[in-house]
Protein backbone atom coordinates (compact mmCIF):
# COMPACT_ATOMS: atom_id res chain seq x y z
CA UNK A 1 0.00 0.00 0.00
CA UNK A 2 1.14 3.52 -0.65
CA UNK A 3 0.37 7.01 0.63
CA UNK A 4 1.69 10.52 0.09
CA UNK A 5 2.41 12.83 3.02
CA UNK A 6 3.37 16.49 2.77
CA UNK A 7 6.55 17.19 4.70
CA UNK A 8 8.04 20.65 4.78
CA UNK A 9 5.74 21.66 1.91
CA UNK A 10 6.83 18.78 -0.30
CA UNK A 11 4.83 15.64 -1.18
CA UNK A 12 6.66 12.47 -0.12
CA UNK A 13 5.53 8.97 -1.07
CA UNK A 14 5.66 6.10 1.40
CA UNK A 15 5.09 2.44 0.70
CA UNK A 16 4.46 -0.53 2.99
CA UNK A 17 4.88 -3.96 1.41
CA UNK A 18 5.39 -7.53 2.50
CA UNK A 19 9.14 -6.83 2.49
CA UNK A 20 9.03 -3.81 4.80
CA UNK A 21 9.47 -5.79 8.02
CA UNK A 22 12.46 -7.72 6.68
CA UNK A 23 14.06 -4.62 5.11
CA UNK A 24 13.74 -2.82 8.44
CA UNK A 25 15.37 -5.70 10.34
CA UNK A 26 18.23 -5.96 7.83
CA UNK A 27 18.86 -2.21 7.79
CA UNK A 28 18.56 -1.46 11.52
CA UNK A 29 18.83 -4.84 13.30
CA UNK A 30 15.56 -4.32 15.14
CA UNK A 31 12.11 -5.91 14.85
CA UNK A 32 9.64 -3.68 12.99
CA UNK A 33 6.57 -4.86 14.91
CA UNK A 34 8.30 -4.55 18.30
CA UNK A 35 9.34 -0.98 17.53
CA UNK A 36 5.85 -0.25 16.19
CA UNK A 37 4.35 -1.45 19.49
CA UNK A 38 6.75 0.81 21.44
CA UNK A 39 5.78 3.80 19.32
CA UNK A 40 2.05 3.07 19.77
CA UNK A 41 2.57 2.88 23.54
CA UNK A 42 4.46 6.19 23.51
CA UNK A 43 1.71 7.83 21.46
CA UNK A 44 -0.92 6.78 24.01
CA UNK A 45 1.13 8.27 26.86
CA UNK A 46 1.80 11.50 24.97
CA UNK A 47 -1.81 11.75 23.83
CA UNK A 48 -2.98 12.26 27.44
CA UNK A 49 -5.06 15.16 28.69
CA UNK A 50 -2.17 17.09 30.25
CA UNK A 51 -0.81 18.79 27.12
CA UNK A 52 2.17 20.44 28.86
CA UNK A 53 3.33 17.14 30.34
CA UNK A 54 2.74 15.41 27.01
CA UNK A 55 4.85 18.01 25.17
CA UNK A 56 7.66 17.63 27.70
CA UNK A 57 7.50 13.84 27.44
CA UNK A 58 7.60 14.00 23.64
CA UNK A 59 10.88 15.89 23.78
CA UNK A 60 12.47 13.23 25.99
CA UNK A 61 11.28 10.13 24.17
CA UNK A 62 13.46 8.29 21.69
CA UNK A 63 12.23 9.05 18.17
CA UNK A 64 14.89 7.21 16.16
CA UNK A 65 12.48 4.33 15.47
CA UNK A 66 10.02 6.70 13.78
CA UNK A 67 12.71 8.20 11.56
CA UNK A 68 13.94 4.72 10.62
CA UNK A 69 10.48 3.40 9.77
CA UNK A 70 9.67 6.49 7.73
CA UNK A 71 12.96 6.15 5.86
CA UNK A 72 12.43 2.48 4.99
CA UNK A 73 8.90 3.15 3.69
CA UNK A 74 10.01 6.22 1.72
CA UNK A 75 12.89 4.25 0.22
CA UNK A 76 10.47 1.52 -0.87
CA UNK A 77 8.35 4.13 -2.66
CA UNK A 78 11.41 5.83 -4.19
CA UNK A 79 14.48 3.59 -4.64
CA UNK A 80 16.62 6.62 -5.53
CA UNK A 81 16.67 7.41 -1.77
CA UNK A 82 19.87 5.75 -0.61
CA UNK A 83 20.94 7.42 2.63
CA UNK A 84 18.75 8.18 5.64
CA UNK A 85 20.62 11.28 6.85
CA UNK A 86 20.82 12.82 3.38
CA UNK A 87 17.09 12.19 2.93
CA UNK A 88 16.25 13.76 6.31
CA UNK A 89 18.54 16.73 5.59
CA UNK A 90 16.52 17.43 2.44
CA UNK A 91 13.64 18.72 4.63
CA UNK A 92 13.51 22.12 6.31
CA UNK A 93 11.49 20.52 9.12
CA UNK A 94 10.63 16.90 9.87
CA UNK A 95 8.23 16.34 12.77
CA UNK A 96 8.46 12.59 13.43
CA UNK A 97 5.22 12.58 15.47
CA UNK A 98 3.18 14.23 12.71
CA UNK A 99 4.67 12.07 9.98
CA UNK A 100 4.34 8.87 11.94
CA UNK A 101 0.72 9.49 12.92
CA UNK A 102 -0.07 9.54 9.19
CA UNK A 103 2.10 6.49 8.54
CA UNK A 104 0.19 4.62 11.26
CA UNK A 105 -2.93 4.99 9.09
CA UNK A 106 -1.09 3.29 6.21
CA UNK A 107 0.25 0.53 8.46
CA UNK A 108 -3.16 -0.02 10.06
CA UNK A 109 -4.91 -0.27 6.69
CA UNK A 110 -2.32 -2.76 5.47
CA UNK A 111 -2.84 -4.91 8.57
CA UNK A 112 -6.64 -4.74 8.19
CA UNK A 113 -6.57 -6.17 4.66
CA UNK A 114 -3.90 -8.79 5.38
CA UNK A 115 -5.39 -12.26 5.14
CA UNK A 116 -6.17 -13.82 8.49
CA UNK A 117 -4.57 -17.16 9.31
CA UNK A 118 -7.16 -19.59 10.49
Amino acid sequence: METTITISGRPVRFRKTGGTVLRYKREFGREFNADLAKIAAMQSVIGGKNKKAAAAAALCIETEWMYDMAFIMAQQADPSITDELTWLDSFEEFDPWAVFSQLMELISKEQEIAPKNA
